[in-house]
């Protein structure tokens, strides 16, 4: 017996028998719960998580919300777009392997890789695949000579009698955005490759995977997972979906940002794309639905559940949250196991060392990327001390969190510096030093994480009116300056920079290597190392340089960065990209629900009854099997941007 005619036939009896009118409406409740989920295909996807755990929505608040979803739905897949295993305390003192756990415990059915996946050196990246139960999957990276892919570069996921091929692409400037040292042979020789060599690698190796998807596996819907990015680097994710064909949706990451919008490829066709910021800012929903409609939205707070049994009510970003209890206690336990290391106290603060807006996740908006920041130079200072050093520049990019007032912890410590960078100290020319700050500073007042941090005794004027001439080659590394300089009147403790003298330099290892692209320190011998890591470094400067108190010099500006001529720069986290823009949702008509309706019918005659409620079961039912739409697409066109 049909759903609609047992309703129909208990809405009839239940005025026929008025004495169970009681019994009667619970049967009727229970038996619209009972009615099938929707058939429907649901994507939930994350990028840059970061080591978030707990941040914001947290992976507790995706679990709870995958439940929610799979009450629903029959198919629900959850993906993630790269950069999760580090970025925190808990990824950088387990080397990413207590990120894996609690991802393992969610259940991720397809992930792929982001640049910082390779930070803690290809053996543990390795160990951490096997250990991740979806396998990572990743079309780029590859060895140099064949161009044979490390991992698998696609997965098919069947669901609902479909079948959904997922590519997996890391950005090519990978090279610059990790430790180089990892990826090429003690003779500085590339082992590894990310399809750089010419312009059209990528596109034509990514269109071949959607070309075998399409004609060998007979996907119905192919999906690219790029950890790319829509910014100002030579590689975006929309201009190379601008050069394919066969594309059904494109999940973004690596720029931290968050959208929802359409960009065209190959055919002019507009194909959706959309990334969810960092540390689970929000979650991504990408739905296709059953008549062919594909509907995509972003939840910045998981709403609150129907059934808040085996839920949970927190505060985070100042705002309600609500989490899935067994995982919120499995996070706890995962973090009990390392907290008697990161609670160790290192020193304390009566201020808070700001290299971002309260709040902000956006890396636009993170002051070390484009100007002096006070929480960069404790660091930089630190590390010159570590090497005994004339000078330090760092990456403004490595700096990551604002440092707390108070206490401050290990873990606190590796929370703002979680990179366990090895410190290095080279002996290099000055002439190398200038061409490492133009460099660094050649994208500013755009934020970038190359921007260079300096450590106390350095100064120099930046004139931001002066295009910049620096050249990079295809991964982004400094190849050489053509041209006017926007870096002038170097300092190094007081006195000018000589072009002709040799300095002690404290670096990263990062940097060192040529991360970031400041391949001009790849050209010296390492003279020697400081033995100690950057996390380290900063510890035990507050305890011994600094007696374990941060002064206040440390919460001020001290002019390291004279900036001239400056052209404002974006930093809000709600500003629009000039080329992203977000949805606007709308609330959709969910029905009228069965106690109007039974208030309705009462007064109303058996005969006439059951007309009516024919009627209306027939218009609830075909209403009840569509899924609510919470967001509409406004056919914004991002301008293309080729690779």
């Amino acid at each position: 017996m049909s759903i609609r005619l047992l309703y129909l036939l208990l809405l009839i009896d239940v005025f026929v028998g008025v004495p169970h009118t009681s019994k009667k409406l619970d049967q009727i409740k229970n038996l619209r719960k009972t009615q099938e989920k929707s058939d429907d295909i649901v994507i939930i996807h994350l990028n840059d998580v970061h080591c978030g755990l707990q941040d914001s929505v947290g992976y507790d608040g995706f679990a709870l919300y995958k439940d929610e979803l799979k009450e629903k739905y029959n198919n629900v897949i959850c993906v993630d777009v790269g950069d999760h295993v580090q970025g925190g305390a808990m990824g950088a003192i387990s080397d990413g392997e207590a990120i894996i756990k609690i991802m393992n415990k969610i259940g991720f059915d397809v992930v792929t890789l982001g640049n910082h996946e390779f930070d803690y050196g290809l053996e543990q990246l390795n160990k951490l695949g096997k250990e991740i139960s979806s396998n990572y999957i990743c079309s780029n990276f590859c060895y140099k000579k064949n161009k044979t892919s490390i991992y698998e570069p696609y997965k098919v996921v069947e669901a609902g009698g479909k079948k959904i091929g997922f590519i997996g692409v890391v950005t090519p400037l990978t090279f610059t955005k990790t430790y180089l040292s990892t990826l090429q042979e003690s003779d500085g020789s590339a082992t590894y490759d990310f399809l750089t060599t010419n312009d059209t690698e990528l596109q034509q190796t990514v269109q071949t995977h959607i070309n075998k998807l399409r004609s060998d596996e007979k996907v119905d819907y192919v999906i690219l997972l790029t950890h790319i990015g829509m910014d100002v680097e030579q590689y975006t994710s929309n201009g190379l979906l601008s050069n394919l064909e066969g594309v059904d949706a494109v999940l973004d990451g690596h720029t931290h940002l968050v959208y929802n919008t359409t960009s065209k490829d190959k055919s002019n066709k507009d194909i959706h794309i959309s990334q969810t910021g960092t540390k689970l800012q929000s979650i991504g929903k990408l739905i296709f639905k059953t008549d062919g409609t594909i509907l995509s939205e972003t939840i910045s707070n998981v709403p609150e559940p129907s059934n808040k049994e085996g839920a949970l009510s927190v505060t985070r970003s100042n705002a309600n949250r609500w989490v899935k209890n067994e995982t919120y206690n499995f996070i706890q336990e995962v973090k009990d196991e390392y907290a008697e290391e990161l609670n160790t106290v290192v020193g304390k603060s009566d201020y808070e060392l700001i290299i971002k807006p309260e709040g902000s996740s956006d890396s636009r908006s993170i002051y070390c990327r484009y100007r002096e920041c006070t929480l960069g130079n404790l660091i930089c200072d630190a590390v010159r001390d570590a090497g005994q050093a004339d000078l330090t520049i760092i990456n403004g990019g490595g700096v990551r969190n604002n440092m707390k007032a108070g206490n401050i912890t290990k873990g606190d410590v590796i929370e703002t510096i979680p990179w366990f960078n090895n410190i290095m100290i080279k002996k290099v020319k000055g002439q190398t030093i200038l061409d490492a700050l133009e460099f660094g500073v050649r994208n500013c007042p755009t934020p970038s994480g190359s921007f260079p941090q300096v450590s106390s005794g350095v100064s120099f004027d930046l004139d931001t009116s002066i295009n910049s001439t620096v050249q990079t080659d295809s991964n982004g590394q400094y190849v050489n300056i053509t041209g006017a300089r926007r870096v002038s009147n170097v300092k190094i403790n007081g006195e000018n920079l000589d072009l002709n003298k040799i300095y002690n330099i404290s670096l990263f290892e990062f940097v060192s290597n040529g991360g970031d692209g400041y391949k001009m320190f790849t050209e010296y011998d390492v003279d020697r190392e400081a033995l100690m890591t950057d996390t380290d470094a900063v510890a035990l400067y507050i305890q011994n340089n600094l007696n374990g108190i941060i002064p206040k010099e440390y919460s001020e500006l001290q002019g390291r960065i004279n900036i001239v001529n400056s052209s404002p720069t974006t930093t809000s986290d709600n500003s629009n990209d000039s080329n992203i823009s977000p949805y606007y949702y709308r609330k959709s008509n969910k029905g009228i629900s069965t106690g109007a309706i039974v208030a309705i019918l009462i007064p109303c005659i058996v005969a006439v009854i059951a007309a009516i409620i024919l009627a209306l079961v027939c218009k609830s039912s075909t209403s009840a099997a569509a899924i609510p739409q919470n967001s509409s697409f406004n056919n914004l066109v991002i301008p293309n941007k080729q690779i």
